[in-house]
């Protein structure tokens, strides 16, 4: 075998050796990637010195989903259910956890309350920490935060008497884990996912499922304020056991799912300003904030708005979780088919109004109405709210593009949550303390602690939502962005194959920078080629890297 031959299956073996470890092409677009140099005088006037392999900007990749993809989802739809037990400890028996610490039901609010407080100030800072920590070790710090803080409750529930102080203390730490598992919802699905998967990804990421678990189970194993600790420490256990995956999670694809994921992309300070121009980005805002507010409140004070009518702890959260699931439904149902319709403004604009039906047919069947029909209502309410929230969110990323996901996602959610503590704030004090008894259509007194008019307040919200949907008018920026890299990619490939020496469809070009002497390959498939500047010219042809 010649000297070049040799030398050609050296190039060869190198670079695909490099091209199989985990710095090959998952940042092709970006990195240099060091190899030796050519022991060979016959092609290298320099032997022994190290060189650089350079990856071409117009570096072409097979965009895909890999299967790590949906473990990483796994973790993080896990931890997004410990954080969801852990937020819906208390509201879900608000009756028991106030007997048990001795205080007020407005008091056991607060413990709600300071959940968006917490929401609100800490997603100043979510779209920084992603930027500096990255998906991973964000999600990471998400779950110790949530695990540290069920702990901290545990601590107050067994001291004597009960410490609703110390209690308030876990609840803030831990709601700090709320805002990084589900700010970063659109960050990780366009890290992780193709774009005929991410609105998918995000959805499975911000479906409730620890509400509707919650609601099912927590009042079954509370029927009494001495089994309060008990709970606190099932959600604690549960919030420990949910951190252990997410730490052993893989950071990142292979390779990029989308050509445009790893263009750079204005800072967390630069994308603030570009998106307080955007009048589009600001009427998502309001869609967002008002849909998925109400719904926390109501959520909140679902068991105060109903108990008095004669339903049960039970009773309601087994509403709660049915309307929950019935949210789901939607949120499912949304997801891939706007991954595969992609007509956004149209379901934003068809959703909306029906939001607006199912609440407006709440005020009158809530106070009058039987068990299953209050169900229906709700599940109707519910399905239509949700299916609405992945919409919003996708838009937001698209019309806001280049504006990194995790900052727009971070101010949705953001609005959302202060939102929602307004409103609970506000069905709060909507109380009203006429008295009256009974259930179903012989409660024709309005029950004492009853919130009917929020019930109101929720229909004039889904109004304001409706009249925003039709006032939206944004771009798809974004999937604008990944078609017109598409089409540069297919005039790239074309380009290179018409180009090449070899047959089939090349990938990628690489150059180093060595200085080669031309020479034929024995088996006169191809040749070493010497430009102008002596750069030897690789091809990456399907799998292996072909040195010309």
């Amino acid at each position: 075998m010649t000297m070049a031959s040799n030398a050609r299956l050296e190039a060869n073996n190198t670079v695909n050796s490099l091209l199989s470890s985990e710095k090959s092409l998952d940042r092709c677009l970006t990195e240099t990637l060091p190899i030796s140099a050519y022991t060979s005088t016959a092609l290298l006037n320099t032997p022994d010195l190290e060189h650089q392999i350079s990856i071409a900007p117009e570096c072409i990749f097979a965009l895909k989903t890999y299967p790590q993809a949906w473990v990483a989802l796994s973790c993080l739809v896990f931890l997004r259910i410990a954080i969801a037990l852990f937020q819906y400890t208390y509201c879900i028996v608000p009756t028991l956890t106030s007997e048990f610490f001795d205080v007020s039901l407005s008091a056991v609010n607060w413990l709600a309350n300071v959940q968006c407080i917490v929401y609100v100030i800490a997603s100043f800072c979510t779209g920084l920490i992603f930027e500096k920590l990255g998906i991973k070790r964000s999600i990471v710090l998400a779950g110790f935060l949530n695990a540290f803080g069920a702990g901290v409750r545990c601590i107050g529930a067994n001291t004597q008497p009960p410490s609703f102080a110390i209690t308030m203390v876990g609840q803030i730490l831990g709601s700090i884990a709320n805002p990084l598992a589900l700010n970063i919802m659109t960050m990780f699905a366009s890290s992780w996912f193709t774009d005929k998967l991410r609105t998918t990804a995000g959805m499975l990421i911000a479906s409730n499922y620890g509400a509707i678990i919650g609601m099912f189970v927590i009042p079954s194993m509370t029927v009494s304020k001495d089994q309060v600790p008990r709970l606190l420490y099932v959600v604690a256990l549960i919030s420990l056991v949910a951190l252990l995956p997410v730490m052993f999670m893989p950071a990142k694809p292979p390779t990029p799912p989308s050509h445009i994921q790893e263009k750079e992309k204005p800072k967390f300070v630069d994308g603030l300003r570009l998106l307080s121009r955007n009048y589009n980005f600001w009427i998502l805002f309001f869609i967002h904030s008002l849909n998925v507010g109400v719904c926390i409140a109501f959520g909140t004070l679902l068991i105060q708005i109903i108990s008095p009518y004669g339903y049960t702890d039970i009773d309601a959260g087994q509403l709660n979780a049915i309307a929950f699931l019935a949210g789901i439904l939607g949120c499912s149902i949304a997801g891939p088919l706007l991954d595969t319709t992609k007509l956004h403004k149209l379901l934003l604009r068809l959703i909306a109004p029906m939001i607006l039906i199912a609440d407006v047919g709440l005020v009158f069947i809530v106070p009058n109405g039987s068990y299953a029909t209050v169900m229906i209502a709700m599940c109707v309410s519910q399905f239509f709210l949700c299916s609405l929230v992945p919409v919003v969110i996708d838009l937001g990323s698209e019309t806001s593009y280049p504006v990194a996901e995790s900052t727009t996602s971070s101010i949705l959610w953001q609005g959302s949550q202060l939102f929602g503590f307004g409103f609970v704030i506000v069905m709060d004090l909507l109380r009203n303390h006429d008295r009256g008894h009974g259930r179903g259509p012989s409660a024709n007194a309005t029950p004492e602690n009853g919130v009917n008019n929020t019930l109101l307040l929720q229909a004039l919200v889904a109004g304001l939502i409706s009249i925003l949907s039709f006032l939206y008018n944004g771009q798809m920026f974004r999937s604008e962005a990944i078609l017109k890299r598409e089409q540069e990619s297919v005039v790239s490939k074309s380009k290179q194959k018409s180009s090449s020496p070899l047959t089939g469809t090349s990938t990628a070009i690489f150059t180093t920078a060595a200085t080669a002497t031309a020479a034929t390959a024995p088996d006169a498939t191809s040749s070493f080629t010497t430009t102008s500047t002596g750069s030897t010219l690789f091809v990456l042809q399907k799998d292996n890297i072909i040195v010309l």
